[in-house]
């Protein structure tokens, strides 16, 4: 399972393009919203998440996305359970995608490949 965290302000193409390469590939993933069940991306972009933080089970996880994009990234890490989340990831060592340096379809691809391994 790949958790994909998104909170208010996060970069569009960072969070979805991942999603939907994850999807296109048939890797179990869903979208988390930290700020709300509907969240809303650094360009006005309202995405209704798969699940709440709330109803997150990190322990099933493979691996996290965390998108960048201003003020998302300053919201990711105000909250506790995306911190918790990437300290459980760190210590069970499960991937952490990071996509805002550069999504493109190589790198994005790199890591599908990495997590079915």
């Amino acid at each position: 399972m790949v958790y994909v965290f998104l909170a208010d302000g996060f970069e569009t193409i960072e969070a979805l393009a991942v999603v939907d390469m994850l999807r296109r590939a048939k890797i179990d993933n869903l979208t988390v919203g930290v700020t709300g069940k509907t969240v809303k991306s650094s360009h006005n972009i309202e995405v209704v998440a798969d699940i709440t933080i709330d109803e997150l089970n990190i322990s099933n996880a493979d691996a996290i996305v965390l998108p960048g994009g201003m003020p998302g990234t300053l919201n990711l890490e105000a909250n506790g359970v995306v911190q918790s989340s990437i300290d459980y990831c760190v210590e069970n060592k499960k991937y952490i995608y990071l996509p805002y340096k550069k999504v493109t379809a190589g790198n994005v691809t790199d890591f599908i490949d990495n997590i079915q391994d």
